[in-house]
């Protein structure tokens, strides 16, 4: 379906396999989460290789969870709403970095150093995630400014 010119978005709603696709979407999703929670135990114990192999089976199972969401509707895929929830994870990635930060900061008074040192450990990469959107923003001529800031409902 990679690269395919038939949309997949919403296909569950004339499908007589709803209740398929949802099973194989929360499935996806399911097992994407536990490989990413084995993954993170792998490089505690020192297996790397494991580690290696679970996280390319978590990002695999995370796009498959991905296109089962498409088939759900789980998206809006106007052009209009779509760059508007784009520029809404944008919105959030980009200011992640205080509100973080400001977690960290509490549980680490209330003496809770490592949770502290985990979450301060992803700032960085939510910081990184907005520059990316930013970057592919930048090349397509779009200023996110130009998209109200508003709550998108699934569709």
């Amino acid at each position: 379906m990679q690269g395919g010119s038939v949309s997949i978005h919403n296909y569950a709603e004339h499908s007589q396999f709803g209740d398929i696709i949802k099973r194989m979407h929360n499935g996806e999703v399911s097992g994407s989460n536990m490989y990413y929670v084995l993954a993170w135990i792998a490089r505690e114990k020192g297996y790397d290789d494991l580690f290696d192999a679970l996280m390319k089976n978590a990002a695999e199972d995370s796009l498959h969870g991905g296109m089962y969401g498409a088939m759900l509707g789980k998206a809006k895929a106007g052009e209009e709403d779509f760059w508007h929830m784009v520029v809404n994870f944008y919105r959030l990635e980009s200011q992640a970095g205080p509100q973080l930060q400001e977690m960290a900061d509490k549980v680490r008074a209330a003496g809770e150093e490592v949770l502290a040192r985990c979450i301060e450990s992803t700032i960085d990469e939510e910081s990184e995630h907005a520059r990316r959107l930013e970057d592919v923003f930048k090349s397509r001529g779009i200023s996110w400014q130009q998209y109200p800031c508003r709550v998108t409902e699934p569709s």
